[in-house]
């Protein structure tokens, strides 16, 4: 009986370590983003799924407009920036990502407020149409509609 215990002790330990990596709970050494191309394997990329049109950009810190960022530092920590950017139009689909050359540096909705929230036991946050969440490279914010029609966004790492 000892040894199936401990059988199912390390069983339910390895799952609980798998549930927090896939979560994005664990995201404290991801890399900053601040490219349009990522070298190396890691890219951040979005997903959207909402039937609206989500603005990002692949050159946070640099280009001729502006972006708002509520984290500029990434993660769930508040950090008000005023940065330069080239924002772009992206409907539904995915944008970036690990592997493919394509860095997205931060994300928002400009014609409305969205709910974002990193990992998947995070606590949502409100943010106001035009305010940028920024993701660092292999994180993924994958965004669709839930409660009264509304834009719901989740920041997790992205596996594989």
């Amino acid at each position: 009986m000892r040894k199936t215990m401990s059988r199912l002790t390390r069983a339910a330990g390895a799952a609980a370590a798998v549930v927090l990596m896939t979560s994005g709970v664990a995201l404290t050494g991801a890399p900053a983003a601040f490219a349009d191309t990522c070298s190396g394997r890691l890219c951040g990329a979005v997903k959207n799924r909402t039937g609206r049109t989500m603005h990002i950009t692949l050159n946070l810190g640099e280009g001729s407009g502006y972006c708002d960022v509520w984290n500029w530092q990434g993660g769930p920590g508040d950090g008000f920036r005023h940065a330069k950017c080239d924002q772009q139009a992206f409907g539904n689909g995915t944008k970036g990502g690990n592997g493919t050359g394509v860095d997205v540096d931060a994300f928002t909705f400009n014609g409305e407020g969205y709910h974002e929230r990193f990992s998947r036991v995070g606590s949502w946050h409100w943010r106001d149409r035009g305010v940028w969440t920024k993701i660092r490279s292999g994180e993924i914010a994958d965004c669709g509609i839930g409660d009264k029609n509304q834009i719901w966004c989740t920041v997790l790492w992205q596996v594989g």
